[in-house]
Formats: structure tokens, C-alpha cells, sequence
């Protein structure tokens, strides 16, 4: 009987997770590295990059003999054990981080260890219709966050509250 994969949250050694993610690509293995793009200007010049959006992971499709050869590329530190209910919840959380990720390249998108909880809200209009996240107040800006739970950190858009329905 075959083993199930699980997509899963692989910890990478430091500022490994494009080492991993294009290991994961060479050989075969489903992963998703989610990357913030961000544009610096300085003096002389302007530098677009992109960077990972939580830093010192990388999700895969695993089971044990997957994650054996994981480990063979020297960037990984362990993995977070997941069963199959916790994956359906990372799987949904991923899908609401894409679109962050897509929309990092038109406005400011930023991650952070997740926030005391707040409010429970989805967005009715814009880009991010039919997202669930929490209201966080700073510095006299709304932001909307969506947490990975299994993390411990949450991503953060601006957002305007017309856009906002409480739950």
C-alpha cells in the first residue's frame, strides 16, 4: 500500500528556500515557495527581487520517502508533522496566500508573526473578494490578515473597510 503524501511545511537551513524549491523542481517534487516581489529604489538605480513571503520555508508534497530525499539537498532542517484534516486548512490557507502573492506586485504586501486576533471579516469587493481574514488597526490603516496557523505568521494587505463584511 502507498504511502499518502501531504502537502507539508519543510523548515530549510537559512536563506536556503530557492536552494530547496529548485532542488524540489529538478527532481520531481510538488512544492510551492510563495514570494513576495518587491522593487528598491536607491541613489543611482531601481532593483526589483523577489524574496520568500515566510522565510525558511518551503511547502512540498511529501511522504517519508519523498522527505528522505528532501533531505539529501543539505537545505532542509526538519518538517512539520501534518495530518490529513490539518492539510485541507493549510491547503486553504495557501490558496488565499497566492493571491497575496500575486497582488505583491501592485501594492504593498507584508508578513509578520501572526497578530492577536481581531475581528473575523470577508471581503465583498476588489481583488480579494470571497477572502476570510482577520481587521488589524495600525498606524491608522486597516489591514487585513490571512494567517498560516501551522507557521505561527500571517500576511498583511491594506485594505479599505467598504470592502469588508463581518462574519
Amino acid at each position: 500500500m502507498e504511502e499518502k503524501k501531504f502537502w507539508t511545511p519543510v523548515r530549510t537551513k537559512p536563506r536556503q528556500e530557492k536552494k530547496l524549491a529548485k532542488y524540489c523542481a529538478v527532481n520531481g517534487i510538488p512544492h510551492y515557495l510563495p514570494l513576495l516581489h518587491k522593487i528598491h529604489h536607491y541613489q543611482n538605480r531601481t532593483a526589483e527581487f523577489s524574496s520568500p513571503m515566510f522565510p525558511g520555508y518551503v511547502f512540498c508534497r511529501l511522504d517519508e520517502a519523498a522527505f528522505s530525499r528532501v533531505r539529501l539537498s543539505n537545505t532542509v532542517a526538519y518538517k512539520i508533522d501534518i495530518d490529513a484534516e490539518s492539510e485541507r486548512t493549510l491547503i486553504g490557507e495557501l490558496k488565499a496566500i497566492r493571491v497575496f502573492e500575486r497582488m505583491s506586485d501592485t501594492c504593498a504586501v507584508e508578513v509578520r508573526p501572526e497578530l492577536a486576533a481581531g475581528t473575523p471579516v470577508e471581503v465583498i469587493r476588489g481583488p480579494f473578494r470571497g477572502l476570510s481574514g482577520i481587521v488589524q488597526s495600525r498606524k491608522n490603516k486597516l489591514l487585513l490578515i490571512i494567517s498560516i496557523e501551522l507557521l505561527g505568521q500571517a500576511a498583511a494587505v491594506e485594505i479599505n473597510a467598504s470592502d469588508l463584511e463581518i462574519q
